[in-house]
């Protein structure tokens, strides 16, 4: 409907604030973007190139850990839909690559450009690897990642502006509104489980490091106006990055509520500082 009215002439607004998922493809997310761009429309969030870009968390991950954020370790795998007659030539690359890089169980399972947590499988052996590996060939036709477990608290840092003066509004983390921690962010979890989220309680020198290697690589994928670095902090105190979510949600009670009000900002403030920091990079 936008690409229609665009063509015909009927699209009239301000700004736009995207906030769509997109057509079933890695590029989602930038379709939108490099639609208004192209026809030289105002909106909100980041470009076409930072959604695409972040939405491959095997291309993201080797950006952080070029800028010197700490990844956990991870193994690529190519889709390949003869999957099912080269499973034991599949199997032992895997395995002589994960004892080459030190990657062990449990590990992480997941598509490289879904969303919403889809198809991320906690495993313990090479045979439910591959029966996770299966689930996602099967339902998304797409590479998988293998990422190593981190064990620990998994925290979430929004930040707000661009360029040097983007800042973290504060460190928050999410719990099942049961008070259970999470320790796998599931698709139940994120789409239909009740959740609350609350500041996290963060010695001094860990909340710095994790705001500095969020604003570092929001910073350097030119993220715009508003975005979101997630981590998991070990049990030992050590931040690994997750991912970067250049258009996160704005969700009242969430991430960006919880921490503004920690910051003396109420949910509308919040909204107009978005906005804000758009007019601002248009020169409005």
């Amino acid at each position: 409907k936008l690409n229609e009215q665009i063509k015909n002439g009927t699209f009239d607004c301000d700004y736009v604030l995207v906030c769509d998922e997109g057509l079933k493809s890695r590029n989602r997310e930038a379709i939108v973007p490099a639609l208004l761009e192209l026809n030289r429309i105002r909106y909100i969030g980041s470009d076409a190139y930072a959604m695409g870009l972040s939405q491959n968390k095997y291309h993201t991950n080797i950006i952080a850990s070029s800028l010197g954020v700490r990844c956990p370790r991870d193994l690529y795998l190519e889709y390949d839909s003869g999957y099912a007659e080269k499973k034991e030539e599949i199997l032992q690359n895997l395995e002589n690559s994960m004892k080459a890089m030190k990657l062990e169980f449990p590990a992480v399972v997941k598509p490289v450009w879904e969303g919403y947590s889809m198809g991320v499988f906690k495993v313990e052996d090479m045979e439910q690897l591959w029966d996770a590996a299966v689930f996602n060939f099967e339902n998304y036709r797409e590479p998988v990642l293998i990422e190593e477990y981190i064990r620990g608290k998994e925290v979430y840092a929004p930040i707000l502006g661009n360029g040097e003066e983007a800042y973290v509004l504060n460190i928050g983390t999410c719990r099942r509104a049961d008070g259970s921690d999470i320790d796998i962010f599931s698709l139940e979890d994120k789409c239909f489980t009740e959740l609350t989220d609350e500041v996290a309680e963060l010695e001094y020198g860990l909340k710095t490091e994790i705001v500095r290697q969020s604003l570092l690589l929001y910073r350097h994928l030119g993220c715009a106006d508003f975005g979101r670095c997630d981590f998991k902090i070990t049990e030992e105190g050590i931040p690994y990055f997750l991912e970067i979510n250049p258009r996160p949600g704005l969700t009242e009670n969430g991430p960006y509520e919880t921490c503004g009000k920690s910051a003396g900002m109420t949910y509308a403030e919040i909204i107009g500082e978005v906005i804000g920091n758009a007019r601002k990079r248009y020169g409005i």
